[in-house]
């Protein structure tokens, strides 16, 4: 498998958040909540090492009503922290009612990054990221009251090739997913285990310089992972829809159910805001959620 990160930016240094987990909070909702809502720096051990998160929970969580939950990953070169800041979704957690997670990648190199893919040989990146965010999905709901059947994972540039790889292989805890100036890298694409419907939404600008539109070695192009999307869902119908600088693909399955967005941004390059290009009066976050809320891991509840 090959991946040139170098075409990535390369931004700030790895930054060590670091809040252990209370042993006797197991197995039960944290105590006193009502005082550790809000932003949290958050961390488990995996694989011997210390694997950092930010958490983010909504003064309007109720500890007696399931919570959905979003995942927000960054890209290569970038941090949790910084990537809150670009993509902060604590207006849409407060509003929507769900818990925000943005975790932390590992170094390669000196640089953050996610690991799309399973750890075999051959793989230029050792970090086992899908297990780490297993074993993370699995341990949050010793603390808080989650909803299991609405996992969303959503990310920008590698943390979008990561979304794709966590739909194929987490594919019975993710119900749905997003991608921002993200692609499937290579592996992923000719090894997705998803063997079921699996809603997407991607936004890429197409004049994207680091993750081209018509792709790159090792990265698959936008047209050929709406069709590998649009064929696992089922979802052969595709309605068009034109704005002021941006074209929107929308593919539906027999029923009428939109399974598979996307929004092709005509003058947009690599970055997550596209704000200024959009003319729906909706940001990137909103049309994200908009879209992933409307199902659960069984399938279309809206």
């Amino acid at each position: 498998m090959f991946i040139n990160f170098k075409l990535f930016f390369k931004t700030c240094l790895f930054t060590v958040f670091l809040s252990a987990c209370n042993s006797n909070e197991k197995n039960s909702v944290v105590p006193n909540l009502e005082i550790r809502k809000g932003l949290l720096n958050r961390s488990l051990l995996y694989q011997n090492q210390i694997r950092e998160y930010l958490l983010y929970i909504p003064q309007s969580y109720n500890e007696n009503i399931p919570s959905p939950v979003m995942l927000n990953f960054h890209g290569f070169g970038g941090t949790a922290q910084r990537h809150l800041r670009n993509s902060d979704m604590r207006t849409l957690s407060e509003s929507k009612g769900f818990i925000l997670i943005y975790p932390q990648g590992t170094l390669l190199g000196n640089y953050p990054h996610w690991n799309p893919s399973s750890i075999e040989e051959g793989n230029k990146s050792s970090a086992d990221d899908l297990g780490f965010i297993d074993k993370l999905l699995t341990t949050l709901p010793e603390k808080i009251n989650i909803d299991t059947s609405r996992i969303y994972a959503c990310g920008y540039s590698n943390g979008g090739f990561f979304s794709y790889g966590l739909a194929c292989n987490l594919t019975n805890q993710i119900a749905a997913i997003g991608s921002v100036a993200g692609t499937m890298i290579s592996d992923t694409y000719e090894n997705c285990y998803a063997t079921v419907p699996k809603p997407m939404i991607n936004i890429h600008g197409a004049n994207d310089p680091i993750v081209p539109y018509e792709g790159a070695q090792g990265l698959i192009s936008i047209s050929n992972v709406l069709d590998f999307w649009s064929k696992l869902n089922l979802a052969t119908d595709i309605e068009t829809n034109f704005f002021e600088g941006v074209e929107n693909y929308v593919y539906k399955d027999s029923v009428g159910t939109p399974l598979v967005s996307h929004f092709k941004i005509i003058n947009g390059g690599h970055t997550w805001d596209y704000n200024s290009f959009l003319s729906s009066n909706m940001s990137t976050n909103e049309l994200i959620w908009e879209f992933v809320s409307k199902f659960d891991i069984n399938g279309y509840i809206d």
